[in-house]
């Protein structure tokens, strides 16, 4: 703690004079820095129990005195020395290298190839074709031309200045050997007379064909026709279930759910169908080469050769395209971006690997992803569709090269020939092979660029190829750029070519080889196809269009070698920043160094000049800005790159992922990811891939799964998948492994139940559950929407009225209809309002039209004021305004307009003071103000003005002699037959005997515009390409032989089987425990319900069976409510129902109210239903959780966003406190396509009905209100009446009238008593009249009374209602149990996030077998 006093403490010390005492002591303390508790405390002690004195010494002596100073933060946009953050880093070791690689300059197969500063290499990706060329080939090849040139030198026939041939020719001329001898063999072999290879080779492929098309038809038509089996068991259960769900929404509506459920099993006929006329043609088709394949079954040994032919055929074309391929990678190699080197590879896993030696194979399958994420590019060659007529044609091919005439192909091979591809545009049409096949998914993705060539080995190419070993690195760059915000070049335009060859006119000669001569081999014919934007241009133009940005692209590549900008050859997505930093300064470095004779500094002057007319740099500059000048100008130069070549460089990746089939890897097309992505997504990828060996299908994926682990193909499948998945849980801990559905695929393997036993169960399969899950939620979801858009347009149109009849303005309203209105509405329900809203939108309409008056401006009401306001020259007595009560409510206060009236004076007390005029009765309840003018004096009082009303207040007229010839309003006519039409309609429909009475003609043409909204349903969206972060768990998982342990949400649910006794059936015909078992359930968490596929063992399946009839009978069957439950409903039906008491004497009233709380009673009632629902959540929130072992849960990783809830078999471990599981192979579990529970769903019905007898207990409100009003308005014109007639009494009295004064009053008192005698004739007479006067003034004072008491009911009704329209949302939802509050208001605003599961057990550690 601090000992220094701030001044203002000082300040505060001399200025308490109480405190000057302990001023010395307190500063002696705090000098002398001795501030222990004690001395604390004494010195607290002696200020006292002020806590403000304590409060302010205290805020200003530890409040610190110091003024913070900000300081501009740095600018790190422009790279310098602390960028470099690798300079002194050690080179990680080099990869393990391929053991051999074709050289390409010479053609010949190398061991240990040269990879590094002398050489670089590429690889080949081809989808293979039959048998392809071996490494056993190329030294079988070696070893028979070394015989044969011995055999020749033997002879004396060396001719040896011809040369040694290279590996490629080698093995081209030994097919061609080969095939020619298997041509003498078959000859040899066929009985026939005439003989001729090119149609026997025919019709031995056409009858394997047939052989082969009449199997896989059989095998076909018999899956299919199991499922179509399957179905139909399937349709009957689920067309009572969508029956039931449509049920649970409206009771009076059909089932309506077999025709969709039958579309699932008409696909599915469908199916069948075209399978059985497969068969059928593939019948028909063996049965007329029925001789064919007889005459190859009797000479098996001629059949044999023919297809050792075929094998021989494919291996010759297999060496032409080993030819052509090398040929090809040099061209690219010479006229592309690419570094020169001493040696240039090529890679091909057909004869590169010896896979004889299991050892090799195994190294060379793990590192293959490496080897292509290594490799300068990756050359594609698409060839055509496998065919079985593929060697008949490459047997043509064959005769041509060695120049006979080729036989004639047959008919039916020339009519299903295939092309080749002819452009890069069109290989998306082509649908190629090469994209389904297991292994090129990884040569793809991993690949820096790929180039392509067609089945003739035509380049496929585009502009932007020619970019070369820069394809990969411009995303790269980007990320460098965007950061250089400061850049005082960014604002100057980008530089044309013209500029670019100006600049790089002195420099040509020094260009390194690769860049000289490189703009003329780039593709200016094919391209990417065309966009939406550019339909009326051609793939040529859009290609030129291309060239032209891609070459000045090169020429900035240009410059920047030219000023030493040496790019990292490759980069990722962690490093690239600081790669891209490390090389433009070093460049930078060496520009501002000096570099004499080199030309740089000279270089980045004229190009400074070139951008913003900037002088020459002053080399006598400190060196650290002239570093700055070159960063700038480096940066500019590299941002003009990104420019002109990122948007074709993400075009082109977008459209190679169209065709490749990987469409899912966003990150790659982005082209800053390559490896790292989130294992789902690899592994739905690869599930639509194929390979000749089904282990390949797991081992392909390693390289891009970032894993090794050594093969072995006699492991099968199943056992290949686990181990990578293994490796993918132990490198990486990537639990979207586990995100897999299907019955049919859980793993077999003991300890990985979590597994599946096949790729496929990542992809999107045809899962029929998830269409009944979609029909069942559909069938629920479109009745729910139509009961909400029902109730929209109800809610509309009766706030419509309610503002309406909330207008005091408005008067001769047919309240009667409104009131008809209001009962059809509240007694009918929402599938009955839906046929009768028409009607009432033209009743209402008509009102709206019709029946309400344009209401006055305020212009206008003052005007119409200053009428009303003009002095009459009538004699009447001066009486002051009536004045406004205010009711003293407890709550609202209520101020209530009066009406003006002009009364005469009765002057018979003395006079009034001010003060009196200000005070109010003593018994009125109504406030302090001036009651009516009676005092001890006659003096006339002025004329008060009534207090300012409230909004749309209801004035009453003044007394107005009524119009000779009152007019009725229109709907006065139109009475009848809209009252008869609307109390028809609100007959129960077995009451409805008669036709239905017309509305009148003048509502036909009526509409009414509703602006009601339908909230759509929200569904979940699934990414195809997951974040890999949101799949990395960051717990602990352990990985054993026994299985995999790692901590688990659990989620508690209720399963159901749909059809229970056929499981029990097949239970007890279960021979072992480990029979699998498979069926439908239900799955429910309380709210929703999703219906899925399992299929497990039969030990798991029966212990959950007895687990579920337990369930059934203690919660689901329960039909009991505990006293509490009951005491609770009771309690809020008694607050619920509560309402005003009906006014003095209105028996139907009261007996309406009597009727209303008892609906309102029966309607606030807890349902059945919703106690059911409150049960499954109490028994789902079940907080012990060895009390839910032994039943199927549902299961997730605990901390990862990524992870999917699946179901799985919980049981208590052998230790206290530990659990085991094994998963349940079951189909997709997605709560986003969930069914509501159907009490949930009952409750959100009467939810909605209650809302709905809400608004129309508004309405009715506001009405009674209308009704008081017009009862007072009644009573205050009888009032105003009397008080006329009772002024005209006073009158013919000979009363002084008019504005008399006092002293006229006066006056009258001195008159001569001779006067007052006269007249004691007629005293008799006056007392009578004065009599009938005081009468008068009595009933005109109950009218007033009356009318103020109609008005405070008026306001009161009023303000209620005016609460509940407020409130009506929360009031109504106060009646539906707490635990569905929410569920309830999900459904209502349309969203189903409130159905995921939400009340599990968290981080629980689990065993999973």
């Amino acid at each position: 703690m601090t000992s220094n006093i701030s001044p203002d403490a000082l300040k505060l010390l001399q200025a308490l004079p109480n405190l000057a005492t302990l001023q010395s002591t307190l500063l002696d303390a705090a000098k002398s820095q001795d501030l222990s508790p004690e001395t604390l405390a004494k010195i607290f002690k002696d200020i006292g129990a002020s806590p403000e004195k304590l409060r302010s010494i205290l805020n200003l002596w530890l409040v610190p005195q110091f003024r913070p100073s900000f300081v501009p933060a740095p600018n790190y946009t422009v790279s310098g020395l602390q960028d470099v953050d690798f300079l002194s880093s050690t080179e990680p070791p080099p990869i393990q290298l391929p053991y051999r690689m074709f050289d390409i300059g010479t053609g010949n197969l190398v061991n240990w190839p040269a990879i590094g500063a002398r050489g670089q290499y590429c690889m080949l990706s081809h989808r293979w074709k039959g048998s392809e060329l071996l490494l056993g080939d190329v030294y079988r090849a070696r070893s028979l031309d070394l015989e044969r040139t011995k055999e020749a030198i033997r002879k004396g026939e060396s001719g040896g200045g011809s040369g040694r041939k290279d590996d490629v020719q080698l093995v081209l001329e030994q097919c061609v050997i080969d095939i020619e001898a298997q041509e003498g063999a078959v000859k040899d072999l066929y009985p026939g007379e005439r003989f001729c290879l090119g149609e026997l080779l025919d019709k031995r492929l056409r009858t394997k064909q047939i052989e082969n098309a009449l199997e896989w038809a059989r095998n076909t038509a018999d899956k299919t026709r199991a499922e179509v089996r399957f179905g139909e068991m399937e349709r009957e259960v689920f067309e009572e279930l969508i029956g039931k769900a449509g049920k649970e929404v409206d009771a009076a509506s059909p089932s309506g759910g077999g025709n969709q459920v039958s579309g699932v099993v008409e696909e599915l006929r469908k199916k069948l169908e075209g399978a059985e006329a497969e068969l059928g043609r593939a019948t028909k088709a063996f049965q007329d080469a029925q001789e064919d394949v007889d005459f190859f079954h009797s000479h098996n040994r001629l059949r044999d050769a023919l297809d050792d032919m075929v094998s021989r055929l494919e291996k010759w074309k297999s060496a032409i395209k080993l030819q052509k391929v090398i040929q090809e990678a040099d061209r690219i190699f010479r006229t592309k971006l690419f570094q020169r080197r001493d040696k240039c590879y090529l890679w091909t896993d057909t004869v590169c690997i010896d896979k004889t030696n299991a050892g090799e194979l195994s190294e060379s399958l793990s590192l293959m992803g490496d080897w292509y994420e290594n490799a300068e590019f990756c050359l594609v060659q698409l060839d055509t569709k496998t065919s079985y007529f593929d060697a008949a044609v490459d047997w043509r091919l064959f005769e041509q090269e060695r120049g006979r005439e080729p036989t004639p192909l047959a008919p039916e091979f020339v009519r299903v020939g295939q092309s080749a591809i002819t452009g890069f545009e069109d290989i998306l049409a082509s649908k190629p092979e090469w994209s389904t096949r297991a292994w090129t998914l990884q040569e793809l993705v991993m690949s820096k660029t790929t180039f392509y060539l067609n089945s003739e080995w035509m380049p496929l190419g585009r502009p932007i190829e020619s970019l070369g070993y820069l394809y990969h690195l411009i995303p790269f760059i980007k990320l460098y750029t965007e950061r250089d915000t400061s850049n005082p070049h960014f604002s100057s335009q980008s530089l044309d070519e013209k500029s670019l060859s100006q600049l790089l006119s002195a420099h040509e000669k020094s260009l390194p080889i690769e860049l000289r001569g490189v703009r003329e081999a780039t593709e200016k014919t094919h391209t990417t196809p065309l966009g939406k934007g550019a339909l009326n241009a051609s793939i040529s133009e859009k290609a030129r269009d291309e060239a032209a940005r891609v070459n000045t692209a090169q020429q900035i590549i240009m410059l920047l070698d030219a000023l030493g900008v040496k790019l990292p050859k490759d980069t990722a997505l962690e490093t690239a920043a600081s790669d891209m930093a490390r090389a433009v300064y070093l460049a930078a470095a060496d520009i501002a160094a000096g570099g004499l004779g080199s030309g740089k500094p000279n270089l980045l002057d004229r190009l400074r000049e070139r951008l913003n007319g900037l002088p020459v740099s002053d080399q006598s500059k400190p060196r650290k800005e002239l570093e700055t000048d070159a960063l700038h100008a480096i940066n500019f130069l590299l941002k003009c790159l990104v420019d002109e070549t990122l948007p074709l460089i993400l075009e082109d990746r977008e459209y190679v992922a169209s065709f490749g089939n990987i469409d899912q890897f966003s990150q790659w097309q982005t082209g800053k990811l390559r490896t790292g992505f989130a294992a789902q997504t690899v592994l739905a990828a690869a599930g639509r891939r194929d390979a000749t060996k089904a282990t390949d299908r797991a081992y392909a994926l390693m390289g891009i799964l970032g894993v090794r682990f050594p093969t072995f193909h006699a492991e099968g499948y199943p056992m290949a998948l686990a181990r990578l998945l293994d490796q993918v849980l132990i490198t990486h801990n990537d639990v979207s492994v586990f995100n897999w559905t299907g019955m049919a695929m859980g793993s077999t393997i003991r300890g990985r139940s979590l597994y599946p036993s096949s790729q496929v169960a990542f992809g999107s399969q045809d899962d029929r559950g998830r269409q009944y899950n979609l029909l069942l939620s559909s069938q629920v979801q479109n009745k729910m929407d139509d009961v909400m858009k029902t109730y929209h347009e109800v809610v509309d149109i009766l706030r419509q009225a309610i503002d309406t009849v909330k207008d005091k303005r408005q008067r001769d309203l047919p309240y009667g209809w409104i009131e008809r209105v209001i009962k059809l509405v509240s007694d009918s329900g929402f599938l009955e309002l839906k046929v009768e809203l028409k009607s009432v939108r033209k009743v209402v309409g008509y009102i709206l039209q019709h029946c309400v008056k344009a209401v006055p401006s305020d212009d206008e009401k003052v005007v119409e004021e200053k009428e009303k306001a003009t002095p009459t020259t009538s004699k009447t007595l001066s009486f002051p305004s009536l004045p406004s009560p205010s009711l003293s409510l407890p709550s609202p206060s209520l101020s209530l307009p009066s009406p003006s009236l002009s009364l005469p004076t009765f002057g018979m007390g003395g006079k009034k003071t001010d003060d009196d005029a200000k005070k109010g009765s003593k018994f009125s309840p109504f406030g302090k103000k001036s009651s009516f003018g009676f005092g001890k004096t006659a003096e006339p009082v002025p004329e008060v003005k009534p207090p300012a009303p409230a909004p749309a207040p209801m004035t009453a007229p003044a007394p107005t002699p009524p119009p000779a010839t009152p007019s009725q309003p229109s709907w006065v006519s139109l009475n009848d037959a809209v009252t008869s039409h609307l109390d028809y309609i609100t007959l129960p429909p077995s009451e409805r005997t008669t036709p239905a009475p017309h509305l009148p003609s003048e509502l036909d043409s009526i509409t009414l515009g509703t602006s009601s909204v339908t909230k759509s349903r929200a569904t979940a969206h699934h990414d195809p390409s997951l974040d890999p972060e949101s799949t990395i768990c960051p717990n602990p998982i352990i990985v054993n032989n026994s299985g995999i342990e790692g901590l688990f949400d659990i989620q508690r649910v209720i399963v159901t089987f749909i059809d229970h006794d056929r499981l029990k059936a097949r239970i007890a015909k279960a021979v072992t425990p480990k029979d699998r078992i498979s069926g439908w359930c239900s799955v429910s968490t309380g709210f929703a319900r999703v219906v899925v596929s399992f299929s497990c063992e039969k030990r798991l399946l029966e212990q959950e069976v007895a687990a579920v009839e337990g369930v059934e009978s203690r919660v689901l069957g329960e039909q009991y409510v505990d006293k509490g439950e009951r005491r609770g409903a009771k309690l809020l039906s008694d607050v619920v129902v509560s309402q005003l008491s009906p006014g003095a004497g209105k028996e139907k009233e009261k007996e309406d109210a009597e009727v209303e709380d008892k609906v309102g009673e029966e309607l606030d009632k807890v349902t059945d239903e919703e106690r059911l629902v409150s049960r499954m959540i109490e028994f789902i929130q079940e907080e012990k959780l060895h009390l839910v072992a032994g039943e199927w849960v549902l299961v997730r990783f605990s901390g990862v966003p990524g992870a999917k809830w699946f179901l799985c078999h919980l049981e208590l471990g052998s230790a206290p406190g530990q659990y085991y599981g094994h998963r349940i192979a079951a189909g997709e579990i997605d709560f986003a396509n969930a069914t509501p529970e159907p009490g949930l769903v009952k409750a959100w019905q009467t939810y909605m009905e209650r809302k709905k007898r809400k608004m129309c207990y508004v309405l009715k409100g506001y009405l009674k209100s209308r009704q008081s009003a017009k009862e007072g308005e009644e009573k205050l014109a009888f009032g105003m009446k009397t008080v006329g007639e009772a002024t005209k009494r006073i009158d013919s009295l000979g009363f002084g009238l008019g504005a008399s004064s006092a002293a006229a009053q006066t006056n009258e008192k001195e008159d001569d008593e001779a006067t007052l005698l006269s007249k004691d004739d007629s005293d008799d007479e006056e007392v009578s009249a004065f009599d009938r006067l005081l009468d008068q003034g009595r009933v005109a004072a109950r009218a007033f009374g009356d009318y103020t008491v109609l008005a405070a009911v008026e306001k009161f009704f009023e303000l209620r209602a005016d609460h509940l329209d407020q409130r009506l949302n929360s009031t109504v939802l106060k009646r539906t149990p707490k635990r569905l509050q929410t569920a309830v208001e999900s459904i209502n605003d349309g969203r189903m996030d409130g159905f995921l599961p939400s009340m599990f057990h968290s981080a629980t550690r689990v065993h999973m077998f």
